[in-house]
């Protein structure tokens, strides 16, 4: 072919080539899916929860005097109260866990245990927001990068992402725990699955299925008390035409959001169970904290007294074991408790029931010169965190 004629032939082409390649990008959508629905009110369904008797995350002793530092797999867990003493050296083993990892693992492990009745989902386009029944409320960022929450005063790393119609949150609990939620939503029937799984150095342990479903019209009805079946008529005994109609059943009252049984606190009683013997050899006294917790309330602006009766309290439960070299570890438990009235089905009127409204507890160790300070302090900021989340509640 002439080198005139070809130069047209080879730029037309060219062109066509380009416009065709230009005009299939332009038709073809962006393959990313839309994130999945997960907003609304939802309802826990007991009938279709799944989980073990016993969940949690293994105890992580110090195992090398026992010769068992190694050889961890995703099945052996060393649960509670099955590690023992190891080598036969008679020595209890000590956590390594911080006071911060210890309310992570206690306050997560128990929200696995005991999962909320009721959870309402806000979801917005960079946010989702999920709030529950036991004043529990947390905004992810489903971006996959990470996330600073907090379980009161305790920070808790987080990290959200989509996947696969899905929402992923991942919690940092501590160094090689973590706690993994799953929520997929389903369309017929409308649920919500969520799935839970602890991960221990990167192995899948223990693991809790709950189902949620959307209120419909009957479960409503329960609710309300409306769905009594109305009485039938008897042939022998007909109602007569000019009978007054039964009196309609009453409504119960419309349920308060998470958060509500926190507002209008203004006076904090405190309450400490006895101590052992072994706690006050290792320098605990029942009145310092009695005193101390108080303070802290009082500090804040509530009216409290260390030996006040009130409907609301703070109550506090310390148990010391002292090992055969002096140290002295202490397991320790603060509670916002509440009492109030209460109809159960097996009682006749009222009962008064104690509530717990907040709670935070962990462990501490060390010799006796400093466990006590370090079980006070730890006291001091479970009871400060009580104060921030109902002063949030009263915003």
């Amino acid at each position: 072919m002439p080198l005139a004629i070809a130069r047209p032939f080879l730029l037309f082409i060219f062109l066509t080539a380009f416009t065709a390649l230009g005009t299939a990008t332009a038709q073809s959508p962006s393959t990313k899916a839309a994130p999945p629905t997960l907003a609304g009110v939802w309802v826990l369904n007991p009938a279709l929860t799944q989980k073990p008797d016993e969940i949690g995350f293994g105890q992580d002793w110090i195992r090398e005097a026992a010769g068992e530092s190694g050889g961890r797999s995703g099945g052996g867990r060393g649960r509670r109260g099955g590690s023992g003493s190891g080598g036969g050296t008679g020595m209890p083993p000590i956590s390594r866990e911080s006071a911060d990892d210890s309310t992570r693992v206690q306050q997560l492990t128990g929200e696995a245990r005991t999962p909320p009745a009721h959870i309402t989902i806000v979801q917005k386009e960079t946010s989702v927001s999920i709030a529950d029944d036991q004043g529990h409320s947390r905004t992810f960022h489903p971006t996959g990068t990470l996330d600073q929450l907090t379980l009161g005063t305790v920070p808790l790393q987080t990290t959200a992402r989509w996947d696969a119609g899905s929402l992923v949150v991942l919690y940092d609990v501590e160094a090689g725990k973590q706690l993994r939620y799953t929520y997929t939503p389903t369309a017929k029937p409308a649920r919500l699955l969520v799935d839970i799984r602890f991960l221990e150095h990167g192995h899948e342990g223990d693991e809790v299925k709950l189902t949620y479903e959307a209120p419909d019209e009957h479960d409503r009805s329960v609710l309300s008390d409306l769905s009594a079946p109305a009485a039938t008529p008897s042939s022998k005994s007909p109602i007569p035409p000019d009978a007054p109609a039964p009196p309609a059943p009453p409504v119960r009252p419309t349920v308060l959001p998470p958060g509500s049984e926190l507002r209008g606190l203004t006076t904090i009683g405190t309450q400490v169970e006895d101590l052992t013997a072994q706690a006050a050899a290792c320098g605990l006294d029942q009145n310092r904290i009695k005193t101390a917790v108080a303070k802290t309330l009082t500090d804040a602006g509530f009216k409290a007294q260390p030996y006040g009766n009130e409907e609301s309290y703070v109550l506090v439960s310390v148990v010391t074991s002292r090992l055969q070299d002096g140290t002295c570890v202490s397991r320790y438990d603060a509670s916002l408790v509440a009492q109030a009235d209460a109809t159960l089905p097996y009682v006749k009127g009222l009962v008064q029931v104690e509530v717990p409204l907040l709670r935070q507890g962990g462990m501490a160790g060390g010799s006796p010169a400093v466990h006590a300070s370090a079980v006070m302090d730890a006291l001091a900021k479970a009871v400060s965190s009580f104060v921030t989340q109902v002063r949030a509640a009263n915003k």
